[in-house]
């Protein structure tokens, strides 16, 4: 992939995926939800003369949130909610883009629907195949 001596150099081209992206958004909304929700239940015992770290520590194990009638959660589970939600968006968003390597200069590119060749100068990720008209990410071939 990477260029080698004596090769054409190779030019490096990204593809974002816009779900990839739309999906980190999502997880991470997600997660500064769950953390406002602790925020907001807890939040007159945050600050009170005798806030200490391990007063927050009590509250969080042992007061209880009641999102629906029946429905209770402790605390600790939004935060763990937001910090899973977090970091699945940070990992959704890094791999929702690609890097690939073309080679600079005129290419030989194969259409994987219709299998016809074509001669090209550009070096995009997606072109429009000029034999069937699909827009498709192309298979390069060597001269």
């Amino acid at each position: 992939m990477f260029p080698q001596r004596g090769e054409a150099s190779l030019r490096r081209i990204i593809r974002r995926y816009r779900l990839g992206y739309v999906l980190s958004i999502l997880l991470w909304c997600i997660g500064f939800c769950s953390v406002f929700v602790v925020f907001w239940e807890i939040w007159s015992e945050l600050f009170t003369d005798s806030f200490s770290i391990s007063a927050l520590w009590n509250i969080l194990w042992t007061e209880e949130v009641n999102i629906f009638p029946g429905l209770v959660f402790k605390p600790i589970s939004f935060v763990i909610l937001a910090v899973v939600a977090w970091v699945s968006g940070i990992a959704v968003f890094m791999f929702s883009r690609q890097w690939f390597y073309v080679p600079a200069g005129r290419l030989n590119l194969q259409c994987p629907f219709c299998k016809k060749y074509w001669v090209s100068d550009s070096d995009r990720g997606q072109v429009l195949c000029p034999h069937c008209r699909h827009l498709v990410h192309p298979k390069l071939k060597r001269r």
